[in-house]
């Protein structure tokens, strides 16, 4: 992979880092609040999609 790969790989980590942490929040405020229960579902969803797609670039363990 080239130094420009390697850094729009990294970004993308890091945004996904980003939206994991904005992902855990809303779905802790659901649970919380006794939200929606479909909500809270589409919550819990978001984040396997996010911690499936860190897995695939190979930093599950960095987020």
């Amino acid at each position: 992979m080239n130094k420009h790969d390697e850094q729009r790989r990294r970004d993308l980590v890091k945004t996904l880092a980003k939206a994991k942490e904005q992902a855990e929040i809303a779905y802790l405020y659901l649970v919380t609040n006794e939200g929606d229960p479909e909500e809270t579902m589409n919550a819990k969803q978001v984040l396997g999609n996010i911690d499936s797609a860190l897995e695939q670039l190979g930093a599950a363990e960095q987020s």
